[in-house]
């Protein structure tokens, strides 16, 4: 029997299987970032597994550049952590670094941070991590003594994040800056602080929180 003609309407997943999802939602050619879906991650890891075996060939969560952070909010969430390659005026990790020109700065044609392992301090530095809000730059100095920052998995200017593809949730997605960068540039803790407000809602003291104090700077 002759195989049935697919719809014309129907597209090819990114891993290469006829598919209607969020899988299949063509990847950006030109700037972009990893959007992270805090409220859809599971904290499985696979993100992290993934990540360190396209760069180092081995399953190592810290030589991942995508990191899950654990926190119980009263029950147990995770959020992820990422770069999220800032624009010019943001990019505290670049103004920070001391060496010139900067170990860790933005490629404009590759579309990422990428870093000078060679010129790079290490950890005993570590001005890069200490400017950036969101703590993103990280260290492992018996195997990756420079800033381990995502190049979106970049290679001969092809860049298909393994972290995105591997995600079972959806919960990384990779597309061109639509949402305020802020969002992303905050640190792992008030992320999780933010879910816990919007998630449970309802401190033992009162019946519900005003919206203007949902998500008050603390002074």
């Amino acid at each position: 029997m002759a195989d049935k003609p697919k719809d014309e309407k129907q597209v090819m997943s990114r891993s290469g299987k006829d598919g209607w999802g969020a899988e299949n939602i063509p990847y950006p050619s030109g700037v972009a970032l990893i959007q992270t879906r805090w409220d859809l991650c599971t904290g499985c890891g696979t993100c992290e597994m993934a990540c360190s075996m396209k760069h180092f060939g081995v399953i190592h969560r810290e030589l991942s550049r995508v990191r899950i952070y654990r926190y119980l909010l009263p029950i147990p969430k995770s959020v992820q952590n990422v770069c999220c390659q800032c624009s010019e005026k943001e990019r505290e990790c670049e103004k920070a670094c001391p060496q010139d020109p900067p170990v860790i700065h933005y490629d404009k044609e590759k579309f990422h941070m990428v870093v000078d392992q060679d010129r790079c301090l290490g950890s005993s530095c570590g001005q890069c991590q200490e400017a950036c809000p969101a703590h993103v730059p990280l260290f492992y100095p018996p195997e990756a003594d420079y800033p381990l920052v995502c190049d979106l998995c970049e290679t001969n200017g092809e860049r298909r994040p393994q972290c995105v593809e591997v995600c079972p949730n959806y919960a990384l997605e990779y597309m061109a800056p639509q949402f305020p960068q802020h969002l992303e540039r905050i640190h792992p803790d008030q992320k999780a602080e933010y879910l816990s407000k919007r998630l449970y809602p309802l401190p033992k003291d009162r019946l519900q929180i005003p919206p203007e104090e949902l998500f008050k700077e603390e002074k």
